[in-house]
């Protein structure tokens, strides 16, 4: 995992880039007729950087595409551009560790309610990882019945995540685990896996389209069985592993589902041999692709 100590970034300092300029964070305004404030009418991806490189880029932007397609929102620079600001932005700002969010919001509204000329933004930030604890000993995930409205959109809207954010916390969980009844979709930021024996077991409907999910599958399509199927929470809840997948969570071991203990209670070798093909195969893509 990138190690951020000994690095400290004035954030009032960094430069975005914010419907065709470059500016300081505090130079970015929003209208208060921006649907996207107004109605949540907006959607967004994130990528991390691994020094210059912005890990699969072209994966990002064409999910980042896809959602804005799904919710007729146009993108106002193409492929290659945005690519080109990003290589800006990591230039000019040269974090040690950063993310890229691109951010686009539905536009100031007549009515305050239908969409107007799209906003666009791509922020260059740095990143935070959980603890090296938590990848050496698990994490747990709360429980909560919901399903996303438009589970394959990287919308802005997060209300119900939010909403429990500081039960989690509090709890002492990593985040919130979506299901309905007994079937299981996804982590509020994160795609699940787990273990049946050594198959490898993921869903692909009804949940978002993870990039690190689609990779961890990849990196392992030669060293596990690869499962894509609808998930219970019963045969989640009885796994002897279960992990999830993220940008910033990576490959993150889970060893407790709300009050249930998951196999021995520790992160299981078959999910270190994941993090280990997952860690290789993101440094050969930086080998080809690097900066």
């Amino acid at each position: 995992m990138p190690n951020l100590a000994g690095h400290v970034v004035l954030m009032e300092q960094l430069t975005h880039y914010h419907n065709g300029e470059f500016l300081r964070e505090n130079e970015i305004s929003y209208s208060v007729n921006d649907v996207g404030l107004l109605r949540g009418y907006a959607v967004f991806d994130f990528c991390r950087l691994q020094g210059s490189t912005p890990l699969f880029i072209d994966d990002h932007l064409e999910r980042f595409r896809h959602s804005a397609g799904e919710l007729s929102l146009e993108i106002p620079i193409d492929h290659n551009e945005i690519k080109n600001v990003v290589q800006r932005l990591i230039r000019t700002n040269e974090l040690p560790q950063g993310s890229i969010k691109m951010i686009l919001t539905g536009g100031d509204s007549e009515d305050g309610f239908t969409p107007g000329r799209p906003n666009m933004t791509i922020l260059n930030k740095p990143i935070n990882y959980p603890s090296s604890e938590a990848y050496q000993k698990g994490a747990a995930l709360m429980l909560h019945e919901f399903h996303r409205e438009f589970p394959d959109v990287k919308s802005t809207n997060y209300l119900t995540a939010l909403k429990l954010q500081s039960i989690w916390k509090e709890k002492g969980y990593l985040d919130v685990l979506y299901h309905s009844g007994d079937v299981v979709w996804e982590v509020s930021r994160s795609s699940v896996f787990f273990f049946d024996g050594d198959k490898l077991v993921t869903n692909k409907e009804g949940v978002l389209k993870g990039i690190t999910a689609s990779k961890v599958l990849e990196a392992c399509q030669n060293k596990f069985e690869i499962v894509i199927r609808p998930i219970s929470l019963n045969e989640l809840l009885n796994a002897e592993e279960v992990f999830i997948t993220s940008t910033t969570k990576l490959v993150m071991p889970i060893v407790r589902l709300g009050d249930q203990i998951i196999g021995s209670g520790r992160p299981g070798n078959r999910t270190a041999q994941v993090r280990t093909a997952y860690d290789k195969f993101v440094a050969q893509y930086i080998q080809t692709h690097g900066g």
